[in-house]
């Protein structure tokens, strides 16, 4: 059987015309966060549940922040290389994007209680900072020629299934459900007209077989920066308890732009503008036990973040016929999500001064993520699972004062294998390889770090006999940390 391609998998992969999946999506985005703090943690896979003593870890396993000896000051800035391909089978579309921002920010006093180190507490520390943990850069660019399929084909469907009638398309676009504002767009831009003057059943301007050539772009930047106010306690150099406060400040811009050009040359574009702003709250727990001086052992629990969401959409289409038309809405909306509870379980092995090999193991239930309207949490609970992310890095100490680093990460997909709710994005596992170098000498360090990470899509195409899409994202990061010991 022929399969054909076009765009519109993409279209309704990153757009809310699906509105159910795009809610699905948008709770997974500010819950599947991937911390990206201080150069030597990206170097070493973020495997700092067990080691501590990076400002990391306090996103991590706060207990982390009760190993530092000595007053520490450290930032982190960040230049990040996005490509992303669309692949076809007519060929394969790629874009670019570069970005540069302040990875991590923070402070640590350390406080002598001047006790033995033979029991009681042998210091109390307390922390301030940011680190980033959900970070989106990405442009994406495709385009298709000669499509049977228009965007329009789905706007008539939906518009005669749910027999919107005409006098409710003429309503001011503040009186249309949001669900049909793009049937209210392609109406008032004439994209859309009524059957031999029929009410409630309705043709796109398209002729009978007409071909359409298709465009996209879309892109994302923005993200999660965590602020941190965190404090430890030193037991005798053996046992290590802390805890974060954590103030997530979401801040995500997405923009889309989709035209199609019809045989006679006439063309529509139908534009999204997506601004996302919010604030969550969470608490971290965590605890590092030194059974003997080689071996560290830590357990970590990070309570959900309870997030309140401002979500600010405009939609605008615009047609050049043989006269050009536009209109636009903006829908305003808040809600509450709570994201899902973590436990984190790490180890690592500091072989003298020489070597350091870590590993985190981190449990994450994605089906308990929570949104303030009931029937959307029902979705959540069939559409996703647990999931059982992994961390591991190594040090070695080439010199006094240099050493050599790299890590993994594997973050598998949390999507249910039978996931079919309109099935209009399937996402893989993901992998992330980092190195890095590290120098420290008389209280100065820098240290500087490589880290590639690439998420691959597999875009289902809901409509028969066309093919479906994949997607690939490649995210390039170099770190440089510096900082002071005093």
């Amino acid at each position: 059987m022929k399969k054909y391609i076009c765009l519109i998998g993409i279209l309704l992969f990153t757009s809310t015309f699906i509105v159910n999946s795009q809610t699905l999506a948008d709770a997974y985005r500010l819950s599947a966060q991937k911390i990206n703090g201080t150069a030597r943690a990206a170097a070493m896979g973020n495997a700092f549940g067990a080691l501590g003593g990076d400002f990391t870890s306090l996103s991590i396993n706060p207990a982390g922040i009760a190993i530092y000896r000595s007053n520490e000051f450290v930032i982190t800035p960040t230049a990040r290389f996005n490509n992303s391909e669309i692949s076809l089978s007519g060929g394969t579309f790629s874009d670019d994007k570069y970005a540069h921002s302040i990875n991590n920010v923070g402070y640590v006093g350390s406080i002598k209680t001047g006790l033995s180190s033979e029991s009681g507490v042998v210091s109390f520390n307390l922390a301030i900072g940011m680190n980033t943990i959900l970070d989106l850069n990405q442009n994406s660019f495709g385009m298709f020629n000669g499509s049977p399929i228009s965007f329009l084909d789905g706007i008539v469907n939906w518009s005669n299934s749910e027999r919107l009638s005409n006098s409710y398309l003429n309503r001011d676009i503040g009186d249309i459900e949001y669900r049909d504002w793009p049937a209210k767009l392609a109406w008032e831009t004439y994209l859309m007209d009524p059957v031999d003057n029929s009410d409630g059943e309705y043709v796109n301007i398209l002729y009978e077989n007409e071909l359409v050539d298709q465009q996209i772009n879309y892109s994302y930047k923005g993200g999660i920066k965590e602020y941190v106010f965190a404090g430890g306690l030193n037991f005798a150099h053996k046992f290590y308890i802390g805890a974060t406060v954590g103030v997530q400040d979401v801040d995500i811009t997405k923009y889309k732009e989709y035209s199609e050009t019809l045989e006679d040359n006439n063309s529509f574009t139908y534009y999204e503008d997506n601004f996302i702003k919010g604030t969550g709250y969470n608490l971290k727990l965590g605890a590092i036990f030194k059974p003997v001086n080689f071996i560290r052992l830590g357990l970590a629990f990070h309570t959900p973040t309870f997030f309140n969401v401002n979500d600010d959409m405009r939609l605008t289409m615009e047609s050049q016929l043989q006269e050009s038309y536009d209109h636009d809405g903006l829908n305003l909306y808040d809600y509450g999500l709570n994201s899902p509870y973590k436990f984190i379980l790490s180890g690592a092995v500091v072989i003298k001064k020489l070597a350091v090999i870590s590993i985190d193991g981190e449990l994450v239930d994605y089906s308990t993520m929570k949104y303030d309207v009931n029937n959307l949490n029902f979705d959540i609970k069939n559409s996703f699972g647990s999931a059982f992310n992994l961390r591991m890095g190594g040090e070695l100490k080439l010199t006094q004062s240099f050493s050599a680093r790299a890590g993994f990460e594997y973050y598998p997909s949390p999507f249910n294998a039978d996931f079919d709710l309109d099935e209009t994005f399937v996402s893989d596992d993901n992998s992330i390889y980092s190195l890095g170098l590290g120098y420290l000498a008389n209280g100065f360090f820098a240290d500087l770090a490589y880290r590639n990470s690439t998420d691959t899509y597999s875009l289902y195409n809901p409509q028969p006999n066309f093919e479906d899409l994949t997607l690939k994202n490649s995210n390039k990061q170099i770190l440089l940390t510096i900082g002071f010991k005093f």
